[in-house]
């Protein structure tokens, strides 16, 4: 906190600003504080240089505004090709990671033969399965003969 307050009462002392000088110029003679002096010094330098605008005189203004036609009836560079690069790379992106996400994953074995339940809300009609060693599983529809079709 207290060099917070230090490099405001140096950064007074270089502007010559009285109401933030510190009451004693001494305390502020440490290579830090005389080194953001210096910066600041640098600082006002440069922006007293670019403050200077060129000026441009009656010989040079023909080709000053010559410059600035060319400059306004330039074609303007062609974006649309760009465009279309780019909306082209994307589209081929999404396709290839599509194909990538289908058709990349490891091969998983086909469980359309195992049952896990079996049921049935007729009246009377019993399901059951069996999974045989062989891998083969059959189902089988037990119903009294008196209802059959």
């Amino acid at each position: 906190m207290w060099m917070r307050r230090k490099l405001k009462q140096t950064a007074a002392m270089a502007d010559n600003e009285p109401a933030h000088a510190p009451r004693d110029p001494a305390a502020l003679e440490t290579a830090e504080l005389q080194a953001y002096r210096q910066t600041i010094a640098r600082l006002r330098e440069g922006a007293q240089a670019a403050a200077k605008a060129p000026e441009i005189s009656d010989a040079q203004f023909g080709a000053f505004m010559a410059g600035i036609r060319d400059g306004i009836e330039a074609p303007a560079p062609n974006a649309r090709g760009l465009w279309a690069l780019a909306s082209l790379s994307a589209a081929a992106l999404v396709l290839v990671l599509s194909l990538l996400a289908i058709f990349a994953r490891p091969n998983e074995p086909i469980k359309a033969t195992e049952v896990e339940s079996a049921h049935t809300e007729l009246d009377g009609v019993a399901v059951d399965w069996y999974d045989a060693p062989e891998g083969m599983t059959t189902v089988w529809v037990t119903m009294p003969e008196a209802d059959l079709w």
